[in-house]
């Protein structure tokens, strides 16, 4: 065995030898210290002694962090993220982390270098010289994180140093929603949009925007009254509209009211009447909610159309998204039971849903222990 494990204080370390020097034909050993037990020594030295008999053995201490982000936004987040995460990845990497560490060799990169590359952040991170939000250096925190993770998988490092680091504090913000009466106002006022449809669906179902305007008539049960969430539209820089799977990665059905049934019937009507109109000028993507020539709608044109219309029916103003909120929250408030609240919105488990709506849990707390104060008189 080319290779020694030894104990030195309350840790582990491991020499082994690289053979000769192919310039100063002197003896290359490489020593590796930092490992809590033996049994994880043991483990390393084999796998570097492995990989030196199949020729795939590489020194750490020769990659900088920055080449090792580059490295790894190629080799697992592109495979493995969607094209939006992937920007995001690459904007943070781009833009703030390699600028601040990219030149630290990534087996010296400790913990007080990210400790105060976030204080930094917080203190002057933006372009224009002021702070980055808490939560935006948490981000950061979770990509280094995650890379770094990875790095100790494929093991170009022994820990993940940023296991050993204190993510900025966030405070959550309060959500801010309609009830009942506020959103029948604003429904009201987009009557006469002609987007009211795409708002009528988000308030009716909980979809995301993305969501509702990747839906297809392929995917409207009109018999069963249920909507298959089987797609969303998203925009990608350099390339424009995409579809993609829905944020969880799986479909979901959604049950619908006679309502909104009755809507939707209507946008069909009206999309034959366009289909016949501009015979093969339509581009037939089987969309439900598009434009005239049946291409998808532009996020940026509904945003200023809801803004316009949330203005006009004089409501505090909301996101889009928010209307999805808006949903979830009624229904809890009307009793409905949280998996069920889960399930419309897509949520991956319900404790995503639990926590997100945290704020009407002592409501329905409250009327729980009335119910019950009832059922025992």
């Amino acid at each position: 065995m080319r290779g020694t494990i030894k104990k030195d204080g309350t840790s582990w370390y491991v020499l082994y030898d690289l053979g000769k020097d192919p310039v100063t034909g002197k003896r290359k050993q490489k020593k590796k210290r930092g490992f809590r037990t033996k049994k994880d020594a043991e483990k390393y030295l084999s796998e570097q002694l492995n990989a030196i008999e199949k020729g795939t053995y590489f020194e750490p201490k020769d990659i900088t962090f920055g080449e090792y982000l580059d490295y790894w936004l190629e080799k697992h987040a592109k495979p493995n993220t969607a094209v939006r995460t992937l920007e995001g990845y690459n904007y943070i990497i781009q833009q703030h982390l390699k600028p601040s560490l990219s030149n630290i060799q990534i087996a010296k990169l400790q913990p007080f270098h990210l400790q105060e590359y976030y204080s930094q952040k917080l203190e002057n991170g933006k372009f224009d010289g002021t702070g980055l939000s808490a939560q935006s250096v948490k981000h950061h925190h979770r990509l280094i994180h995650k890379a770094l993770k990875d790095a100790v998988k494929w093991l170009f490092l022994v820990r993940n140093v940023a296991e050993n680091v204190t993510p900025p504090k966030t405070t959550k913000t309060k959500m801010k929603i309609w009830d009942n009466e506020q959103l029948k106002i604003f429904l009201k006022a987009a009557k006469d949009s002609v987007y009211y449809t795409v708002y009528l669906t988000a308030s009716y179902t909980g979809m995301r925007r993305g969501e509702v305007l990747g839906l297809r008539w392929q995917d409207v049960d009109f018999n069963n009254n249920i909507i298959f969430v089987r797609q969303a539209l998203q925009e990608v820089k350099k390339v424009g509209l995409t579809f993609k799977e829905p944020k969880s990665g799986n479909s979901r059905s959604i049950s619908i009211t006679p309502t909104l049934a009755k809507e939707l019937k209507k946008v069909y009507n009206q999309i034959l009447v366009n289909k016949l109109s501009l015979g093969q000028m339509y581009t037939d993507l089987d969309l439900v909610f598009a434009q005239k020539n049946g291409k998808p709608i532009q996020p940026a044109e509904l945003a200023k159309n809801y803004r316009k219309v949330v203005e006009n029916s004089g409501l505090h103003y909301i996101r889009f998204h928010d209307l999805r909120h808006t949903h979830a929250t009624l229904l809890l408030q009307q009793g409905v039971h949280p998996k069920i609240v889960s399930e419309r919105l897509g949520h991956s488990t319900i404790g995503i849903t639990m926590d997100t709506y945290t704020h009407v849990l002592p409501n329905m707390q409250k009327e729980a222990a009335l119910q019950f104060d009832k059922l025992i008189k």
